[in-house]
Formats: structure tokens, C-alpha cells, sequence
């Protein structure tokens, strides 16, 4: 049986963040356009407080992505090797 290297946790978490990511930007697609569709069909101008909702669920998953590169495996695995080939932390 083959063994699970190291790497194959992380590799995971990665997969799990992306599918995440990639499912709250598609039902924030889905709510901005029936919303828009709504506002059309019936002839009625989109209010402020509509367009406010939406930009915030679109600033919302902005946040999630930037807290993914922020906090995620790339910024951890750059400080670790910057210590490895500097001697260590100062």
C-alpha cells in the first residue's frame, strides 16, 4: 500500500480552499443576477441599498481571497525558506 507523503495533507487543504473559494463566487454570481434580472423584468431602477448589498458580497469574497494568500501555505512555505537560506529569524 502506498504511503501518504507529507505533502499530501496540505495538498488537500489547498483543494478543499479552492472548491470553497470557487462555490461562494458562483452563488454570488447566481444572487447578483437574479437580483439584476428582477430589477429588469420589472422595470424598476436597481436602489442604493441593492447595489450596496452586492458590492459587499463581491467585497466579501475579494476579503476570503486576499486572506487566502495572506494566511495560506505560499506566504508560510516564503518565510520558510527565507530563514532557511538567511541562518534563521533575527
Amino acid at each position: 500500500m502506498p504511503q501518504k507523503s507529507s505533502k499530501q495533507p496540505k495538498r488537500d487543504k489547498n483543494k478543499f480552499a479552492n472548491r470553497i473559494i470557487a462555490i461562494c463566487i458562483v452563488v454570488t454570481a447566481l444572487v447578483t443576477a437574479s437580483i439584476i434580472y428582477e430589477y429588469h423584468r420589472l422595470e424598476i431602477p436597481v436602489t442604493a441599498d441593492i447595489l450596496t448589498v452586492m458590492f459587499g458580497f463581491w467585497g466579501g469574497e475579494l476579503l476570503i481571497i486576499a486572506l487566502r494568500q495572506i494566511f495560506g501555505s505560499d506566504v508560510t512555505k516564503k518565510n520558510e525558506t527565507d530563514e532557511t537560506t538567511s541562518g534563521g529569524s533575527i
